[in-house]
């Protein structure tokens, strides 16, 4: 959502004032919603295909939308990528991110961790089972301040979700410490 915020900010002329050049997502249907939210960036603002309409009403399938309209399809899996950060998936999405940018130096970083780990709501409500502790959603976070050391954004905007800053799990500091530390 943070992300759709940030694209769909236009000028007076109407052209796109951010384009999103990479979107991570790891769960398989938020990516399939991200995946169509990029493929309707391949058409002009309020032109959306007849197509889509047909496809929202289950006329069409997602693949044959995909197929009529093979440019924005292209554009979609280019940039929506279904991608579960971490340790292994690290060095690929440096490189990713580092390709995508290609020396550009204006440009943001939009995103943030998962908040059913860091609400306050979804800690006191997961807290009592024994899977809590190890779900990696929270640590998710630090695979996000790992992409800004990494590439040292000009701007960075993280979802705030409260508990978040004061979140400590498994051993691993708060994200005002290493924020910080930074």
């Amino acid at each position: 959502g943070l992300g759709e915020g940030f694209s769909s900010l236009s000028d007076e002329r109407g052209k796109r004032r951010f384009d999103s050049v990479v979107a991570i997502e790891r769960d398989e249907f938020s990516h399939q919603t991200l995946f169509v939210r990029h493929f309707m960036r391949g058409f002009p603002e309020g032109e959306a295909p007849d197509d889509y309409y047909d496809f929202l009403k289950g006329e069409l399938t997602a693949d044959q939308l995909f197929k009529k309209h093979p440019a924005a399809y292209a554009h979609a899996k280019k940039s929506a990528l279904r991608i579960s950060l971490g340790d292994d998936s690290h060095a690929a999405v440096k490189k990713i991110i580092r390709d995508r940018l290609a020396g550009e130096e204006r440009w943001a970083l939009v995103g943030g961790p998962p908040c059913q780990a860091y609400s306050l709501v979804g800690r006191s409500r997961m807290m009592n089972r024994p899977e809590f502790e190890q779900d990696e959603r929270h640590t998710l976070y630090l695979e996000y301040l790992k992409i800004i050391i990494d590439h040292r954004p000009p701007i960075f905007v993280m979802e705030n979700v409260k508990g978040l800053l004061s979140a400590a799990i498994e051993g691993k500091p708060a994200i005002t410490r290493i924020v910080r530390d930074l």
